[in-house]
């Protein structure tokens, strides 16, 4: 049997907020002491973060310890996106294999590490394991770190979130036992006898269909189906948006349609860096090739509440066996920035998933695969559950 618990503080002192929080998670395992422990903390705690991983270990009496800091945390159904705070899951059960890692980003910004995890974790091949891994993308793009493992490892699935600090607050902190590291990216793999799922809500709505790129340079979009595709987006979008300018592309994105096809809601976001009015063209953050199909599509709070309670429904009535315990990566462009109030996407899990113990924090960016691959996401919320 699988048994899991979170536990969350917000105190300043950051061994006292990792005692509290690992205490709180373990209290609720039923046992005297946790197998491993995934922890994600505020920036507030990045300086101590050291004595904060060993203060969780000895509290949950395991030297099994990962995770990260974000930009905010998410536990025990509260979402804390200002000041410092602490959440912890603890797991203990003879069910899952959990081998944790810790790679340095490297010159090839992050393939070379993601080569490295997937020879390190090569022993089990099981296509049911799952690796949970969350990079920093300053050193270590998702992307990168993707290819790599997937080299190694092809078709074993890997969810997470890139790590993420708030506005001056210096680079993200990856944790690994006792040991606090930058410009890397930490995990954990997981074997063994458990089932799981992995879910992506949208933050945005689509404005259009498919469209097919029919010309293209790089990452400029030079042609949507004959047309300039500033032209097509002006007809899509709500009417006046594309008079605010640049404040337009904080709302409206392009969505990446994988060759694979996929369900609803399988898009991949991408910003749009430029917009020529002259010529209609349109600079993206991606690479763009002939051929390719993509949408325009509109960030909004409604939206996003509608997908996730769409996500969340799907989820929950998966064959009506428990799931154990959750991990949800969020965006850090969705919280309070997009629903103008906090703890909404909380709620809404808690709705789903009552009483489940469920862990997060925002992020730089989402993983999950979609469609049989592995990739990565923006503006989304990816969730991962677990169970017997």
């Amino acid at each position: 049997m699988i048994r899991a618990s979170v536990g969350l503080s917000t105190r300043r002192g950051s061994s006292e907020a990792a005692v509290e929080a690992a205490s709180r998670a373990c209290a609720g395992l039923g046992v005297s002491r946790a197998d491993w422990c995934i922890v994600f903390a505020t920036p507030e705690h990045a300086a101590a973060a050291p004595e904060l991983l060993e203060s969780v270990g000895a509290a949950a009496g395991t030297p099994y310890v990962v995770g990260c800091s974000g930009a905010g945390v998410l536990a025990e159904g509260r979402e804390i996106e200002d000041g410092p705070a602490v959440g912890v899951l603890a797991v203990a059960t003879e069910a899952i294999r959990a081998t944790p890692f810790l790679f340095g980003g490297g010159e090839d910004l992050g393939f070379s590490a993601g080569r490295e995890a997937g020879e390190r974790l090569a022993a089990s091949r099981g296509l049911d394991d799952l690796i949970l891994a969350w990079p920093d993308p300053g050193r270590v793009r998702p992307d990168r770190f993707l290819r790599g493992v997937d080299e190694i490892l092809r078709g074993v699935p890997v969810a997470g979130g890139a790590a993420a600090s708030r506005d001056g607050s210096g680079p993200p902190v990856l944790f690994h036992g006792a040991e606090a590291a930058e410009g890397s990216v930490s995990g954990l793999r997981l074997g063994g006898r458990f089932r799981h799922r992995a879910a992506v809500t949208q933050g945005c709505r689509p404005l259009t269909g498919p469209l097919v790129v029919t010309r293209s340079h790089e990452n400029l979009v030079l042609e949507l189906e004959g047309r300039p595709p500033l032209v097509v987006l002006d007809e899509a979008a709500p009417e006046g948006l594309l008079d605010a300018g640049g404040k337009a592309f904080d709302r409206l994105f392009v969505g990446l349609l994988p060759e694979t096809g996929v369900a609803e809601g399988g898009y991949l976001v991408r910003s749009i860096l430029t917009a020529d009015e002259d010529t209609g063209v349109i600079g993206v953050a991606a690479e763009i090739e002939e051929g390719d199909s993509i949408l325009f599509a509109l960030r909004e709070g409604r939206a996003a509440r509608e997908d996730l309670a769409r996500v969340l429904a799907e989820a929950s009535a998966d064959g009506g066996r428990p799931w154990r315990f959750g991990l949800y990566f969020d965006c850090l462009a969705r919280g309070r920035s997009l629903y103008g109030e906090a703890g909404v996407d909380s709620a809404l899990l808690g709705a789903a998933f009552p009483g489940l113990p469920i862990l997060g924090f925002f992020c730089a960016a989402e993983i999950a695969p979609l469609g049989g691959v592995n990739r990565v996401f923006t503006y989304t919320g990816s969730l991962i559950l677990i169970g017997d």
